[in-house]
């Protein structure tokens, strides 16, 4: 029973290994196999052994770690040589990035090929590769960008020929259903496939420790939303009309979202300096042959953009005597910045091993810039979209408000200068017995409902649309988001009074 029991676990974890890898995320594993490269190339400038390069390795919080892990693991435990262990995980591996690369690996240490100039080489060629497949998706990220905006415009230009035709004609309500299902559809798989087609990256770390705004949004989510949502729902038993409540959901928003846009903007520009602050520290250290501490107090520190006054803290903290792995990883934290983090990983670890300053500051260098590059491409077309968005959404929302709130104030005034029960009135005029135009007619119920749904599916969709292009922390998808919010209840509010200031003259 026991070896039953045993043998039926066995297949389970099969299994599980199995899916794992068939769900492999390539979008996710390219950026960590840049970064797993450009660190054992850092290292590796060290001369370190090759059992302490793997075990260095396995200690990554990266996809590719596990495989380094499993490296290191069958060497020790069977007593093989590192380029028999990499061609044993390699040959069992099923993702072929990192089987091509596990044997490659296997060949040059089995050649006795320098593993440090082997693994440089090999990071320059990801290099290569990771930029030439994130180029790849922004540019089709501009053309799903481009057929969003497309997409959303003909369904508006649908739902306001949908409306016309009900004032002319009797419909049924099957066929106000489909209109409604049509652009809702439409506009929620348009959202979705920017965000699937944009690249997925991380731009805030995960450590316990954060950047100042980062302390704050979560500070603000944890009083800000639950307050909200008490608010939003008594104003819901209030009966309140929808246009106040968005305009209250968007003033709980907008404070949590306007201190994620402002961290996500100095996270960008300490992405941008990091690359130029190690370059300079690694040259300065191989220059005079200093500690990073020594050759941290030669820079000009005016020339490091917005990490000065986080170099100048983290050089005070080194000088006075502070456990330097604490010193680095504190300046990490405060940051905020995954790249920042993945950067002095490499730099640190490959200074601290012994490895040569200068080679190791280019390394970490090359690979923040190359980095923060292209996420400048990225914000390019993001800040276009943004914009074209908001007006889109301004524009789009007013439309459908309008065109309901006339047609709505032109059936009230039909049935008042048209007696009760007076078909044959309404059909002198050319209009419908039935639907829209008779006295007892369901019908505008449910366009107010349609217009009501459409207007929030249109505020979520285009929040999330604008936030899966551009990208960044989680919490910046509440700004947008309050934007619209505000820009939709504005819209819910004000418009049916002009349309009312219209009809009134007809009354």
């Amino acid at each position: 029973m026991g070896l039953l029991t045993l043998f039926l676990k066995n297949k389970e974890t099969d299994k599980k290994k199995k899916a794992g890898e068939a769900n492999f995320d390539n979008q996710l594993a390219d950026i960590d196999f840049f970064s797993q490269l450009a660190y054992m190339a850092s290292i590796s400038t060290s001369g370190i052994t090759r059992s302490g390069l793997f075990f260095y390795s396995a200690k990554l919080p990266y996809i590719a770690t596990k495989y380094f892990r499993r490296v290191d693991f069958v060497a020790k435990m069977f007593n093989h040589d590192y380029a028999q262990a990499c061609r044993i995980v390699g040959e069992k591996t099923k993702i072929s990035e990192i089987k091509a690369l596990l044997l490659r690996l296997s060949n040059a240490l089995a050649s006795g090929e320098d593993v440090s100039a082997f693994l440089s080489r090999e990071a320059h060629i990801l290099s290569e590769s990771y930029t030439s497949i994130y180029e790849r998706k922004i540019d089709l990220l501009k053309k799903w960008a481009d057929a969003y905006v497309s997409l959303i415009l003909t369904s508006a230009l649908v739902t306001v020929m949908s409306v016309v035709t009900m004032m002319i004609g009797s419909v049924s309500v099957a066929f106000i259903i489909s209109i409604s299902a049509i652009t809702i559809l439409a506009t929620i798989f348009g959202a979705w496939f920017l965000y699937n087609t944009a690249p997925r990256e991380s731009i805030n770390h995960t450590l316990p420790y954060r950047s100042h705004e980062q302390n704050m949004v979560k500070y603000l989510c944890r009083i800000l939303l639950p307050l909200g949502g008490f608010v939003m729902l008594v104003m819901l038993v209030m009966k309140l009309d929808l246009g106040y409540m968005l305009l209250a959901a968007s003033a709980f928003l907008f404070p949590i979202g306007f201190v994620a846009t402002t961290d996500d903007k100095k996270v960008t520009l300490r992405d941008a300096d990091v690359s130029a602050f190690l370059r300079s520290l690694g040259g300065t250290m191989a220059a005079i042959g200093a500690t990073a501490a020594e050759a941290m107090g030669r820079l000009d520190f005016r020339s490091l953009g917005i990490l000065t006054e986080d170099v100048k803290l983290l050089h005070t903290r080194l000088e006075a005597g502070v456990s330097p792995n604490l010193c680095w990883d504190r300046f990490v934290s405060e940051t905020g910045s995954e790249l920042v983090n993945r950067t002095v990983r490499i730099f640190w670890d490959g200074i601290s091993l012994g490895g040569d300053p200068q080679k190791i500051g280019n390394e970490a260098s090359a690979f923040a810039l190359k980095i923060s590059l292209l996420r400048s491409q990225r914000t390019q077309i993001s800040l276009g979209f943004t914009w074209l968005t908001i007006a889109m959404h301004a524009v789009l929302v007013t439309l459908s408000v309008f065109v309901y709130q006339v047609f709505l104030s032109f059936s009230t005034l039909v049935q008042t200068i048209i007696p009760a029960n007076s078909d044959t009135s309404i059909q002198s005029l050319g209009l419908a017995t039935s639907g829209f135009f008779s006295s007892g007619g369901t019908e505008i119920k449910l366009l107010h409902f349609m217009i009501i749904l459409i207007t929030i599916i249109l505020t979520i969709a285009n929040a999330f649309a604008i936030y899966a292009v551009s990208g960044g922390h989680t919490a910046k998808l509440t700004f947008y988001l309050a934007i619209t919010s505000a820009i939709s209840g504005i819209i819910m509010i004000g418009v049916p009074p002009v349309v009312n200031m219209m009809f009134l003259n007809f009354k």
